[in-house]
């Protein structure tokens, strides 16, 4: 690799080692704004232009490359390409991509208190329960999709997550997976592949489920690496749209949550206070995400994450209701700005 490649690759890492030590929130957040953000809207720019996931589709294409490589001409010595050099590349890329940006998030806000959750959670309770009423009427199995195709959907929760201006970059496209029903066997229900920038997910999981992870997805995609913080993104961006489906998917996605934090006592009491379609929406969710061997595999990637950017709790996940509910107590002080205001 030439030295005029490699003298930018150094510099980023000095960067990044420089900002993944300090104890500042701002100087990452400097870092990435320098170095991940470009980078990041690039990626995500270029596999926008194609309506399938790149990353999944390479898994087609690499082994017939490697198939092909003793049969390829072999080039002058030296004039190929070094193992050193293209590990150097890729961890510097993943430095940028995955490390960098996950530290990126503001001291956690102080923990809400039992009475303040429970309230908040039967808040949602009556949130869901209206927005219900709004919704087409259910065929089969809970609720309608709230859009007719994965390229509408997208369309719908970018255009809510721009509105909330809390995405460090602009979300674009999200897609649908060339493996459809595979994640459910896996208790995934979509994914956001750094190297190529494409938030994927898919689109046979429950309905009402689709919208809320499309735009936890898009909000990865946009830079915000928390699985807590990007549920709250997305809890925001949702419940603030026009869109009753999309509401309802925001009050839902957080009730769910918030429901998992309670004593067994008042879960059952809000659950019992449910409209049957939100119940058994909640309860194809749960379904959806057994606790099996690959979703104990997620939740040890998970928390090898959270040992990078320290702070969060198991899976970061139980950031996303403290969140949600921090925000609910702003806003009857009428704090416009709760989203920001919380920490």
């Amino acid at each position: 690799m030439k030295k005029t490649v490699l003298s930018p690759l150094i510099s980023a890492c000095i960067a990044l080692l420089v900002a993944g030590v300090s104890p500042s929130y701002r100087a990452v957040d400097a870092a990435c704004r320098i170095l991940s953000d470009p980078l990041r809207r690039l990626l995500a720019g270029i596999s926008s232009l194609f309506a399938f996931p790149v990353a999944e589709a390479a898994l087609f294409v690499f082994p017939a490359v490697l198939a092909l490589l003793p049969f390829l001409p072999r080039r002058k010595k030296g004039a190929a390409l070094r193992l050193p050099s293209l590990a150097f590349a890729f961890c510097s890329l993943f430095l940028l991509l995955s490390v960098l940006p996950a530290r990126r998030i503001a001291p956690s806000p102080e923990p809400v208190s039992e009475d303040d959750l429970t309230a908040f959670t039967v808040w949602l309770a009556e949130r869901a329960n209206g927005e219900e009423a709004l919704l087409p009427p259910a065929k089969g199995k809970g609720t309608p999709p709230a859009r007719k195709s994965v390229n509408e959907l997208s369309d719908a929760v970018t255009d809510a997550l721009k509105k909330t201006g809390l995405c460090p970059t602009e979300p674009r496209r999200v897609k649908a997976t060339l493996f459809p029903g595979s994640f459910r066997r896996s208790g995934l229900l979509g994914y956001q592949f750094a190297f190529t920038g494409e938030a994927v997910i898919d689109p046979r999981a429950p309905a009402y489920t689709l919208p809320f992870t499309a735009a936890h997805e898009a909000a990865h995609q946009a830079g915000v690496l928390s699985e807590g913080l990007a549920s709250f993104v997305s809890y925001v961006a949702l419940t603030e749209s026009d869109d009753p489906a999309l509401r309802y998917a925001g009050w839902t996605g957080a009730l769910d949550a918030c429901l998992v934090c309670l004593p067994e006592k008042t879960r059952n009491e809000i659950v019992s206070s449910l409209v049957s379609r939100v119940r058994e929406d909640l309860r194809l969710y749960d379904l959806v995400l057994p606790n099996s061997d690959s979703a104990r595999a997620v939740e040890g990637c998970n928390a090898a994450a959270i040992r990078l950017r320290d702070g969060e709790t198991s899976r970061s996940y139980d950031l996303f209701p403290r969140l949600c509910c921090r925000r609910y107590l702003a806003l009857p002080r009428g704090d416009q700005a709760a989203a920001r205001a919380i920490y």
